[in-house]
């Protein structure tokens, strides 16, 4: 199917993933917004920089669901079997409900802004005991800890299909979860820092271009992760896990890339663009170039090829290479020869002005 970049239309092949990940984030929501009710009556127990990453998150949560909707409309006209049709319409009403619930949420935290911890302690004596007086602060309650964006639910941590997880050791005696989807490439990572008696946990969604056509269900699907991941902790080890909603990762977009533009034979017009990702060689990986170059893909708006790790068939005659078409319609990636590749990019080059 061929994308419309305008409106990030998802192809109808994403559905269910998308419907796994879109029911996972309304399970989240609903347990912040559980756990905002909660501080109703005592806002002094959050800290500011909580109160905006939550705002942060959840107004870019609601903002891209204008763009799920409209993948919903678009399959809605297609032929759909019945159980895409059942699928389709389920998929709509969580992201009703999402919306929703995510507008509650933002309601709470635009009012819990100005009543954090931070707030107080920022006042002078004066203004905080005029404020007191006038009944504009709330007062402390005994024996109250910090709110945590936990979840109240006891499940047992279980990956979501076609998705992997690679572990690994970080500073100060903590771990490192680096989520990937086989097809959708990296999701975003999970770092879980020891201290003391709980654990501090970090969760950062992978960067990616606003417009890239598969943005959101990443995003979608690694809040499930998280949201589950989170709820495991604490059903292992127990109340007393800090966290922090998901922040983008720019850090780990922070590479040179190898790109070629492939230039007309008698204009030298540009005719297209090949990007070179030499330790990929799964589609998950491709996807990985093709996120962080998507911006640059959509600038130059040609033919656009990722290249992936070359295998020597015969050797200085032939290689063999997993290449994946993102512009200007997407195609799945596939194996291809030098002995195809190359004449196709020659024709390219030759017939531009013919």
């Amino acid at each position: 199917m061929v994308q419309n970049a305008s409106e990030n239309i998802l192809p109808i092949a994403a559905l269910p993933m998308m419907s796994y990940a879109i029911a996972g984030a309304l399970d989240a929501a609903k347990d912040q917004l559980e756990n905002m009710q909660k501080a109703k009556t005592k806002p002094h127990v959050l800290d500011s920089q909580l109160v905006g990453k939550i705002i942060q998150s959840y107004t870019q949560q609601n903002a891209s669901i204008a763009d799920e909707k409209a993948s919903c409309i678009y399959w809605k006209k297609s032929r759909l079997s019945s159980q895409q049709k059942k699928m389709v319409d389920g998929l709509w009403n969580n992201l009703v409900e999402l919306e929703r619930v995510n507008q509650q949420i933002l309601f709470l935290a635009e009012h819990f802004k100005d009543h954090t911890i931070d707030t107080i302690m920022n006042m002078d004596d004066v203004d905080l005991a005029l404020s007191y007086l006038a009944g504009q602060l709330y007062p402390p309650t005994e024996h109250e800890h910090s709110q945590k964006c936990t979840s109240h639910k006891k499940k047992s941590f279980k990956l979501p299909p076609e998705v992997i997880c690679q572990e690994k050791i970080i500073k100060h005696h903590g771990k490192s979860y680096t989520f990937r989807h086989r097809k959708w490439g990296e999701l975003g990572r999970i770092d879980v820092i020891p201290h003391g008696n709980q654990s501090q946990i970090n969760t950062f969604v992978v960067a990616h271009d606003p417009d890239d056509p598969f943005a959101e269900i990443r995003t979608a699907l690694f809040r499930t992760i998280a949201l589950d991941f989170n709820a495991e902790l604490e059903s292992t080890y127990g109340q007393g896990v800090a966290t922090s909603p998901p922040m983008d990762d720019f850090d780990r977009n922070k590479r040179i890339i190898e790109s070629k533009l492939m230039i007309c034979d008698t204009c030298n017009a540009p005719v297209a663009l090949l990007i070179f990702a030499p330790d990929a060689s799964t589609s998950g990986e491709l996807e990985d170039y093709a996120r962080m170059m998507h911006a640059n893909t959509r600038k130059t708006n040609l033919p656009t090829w990722i290249i992936g790790a070359e295998e020597e068939v015969v050797p200085d005659k032939e290689g063999i290479a997993l290449i994946l078409k993102t512009w200007p319609e997407r195609q799945p990636a596939k194996k291809i020869s030098s002995l195809i590749f190359e004449p196709m990019l020659q024709n390219l080059q030759s017939t531009h002005c013919k």
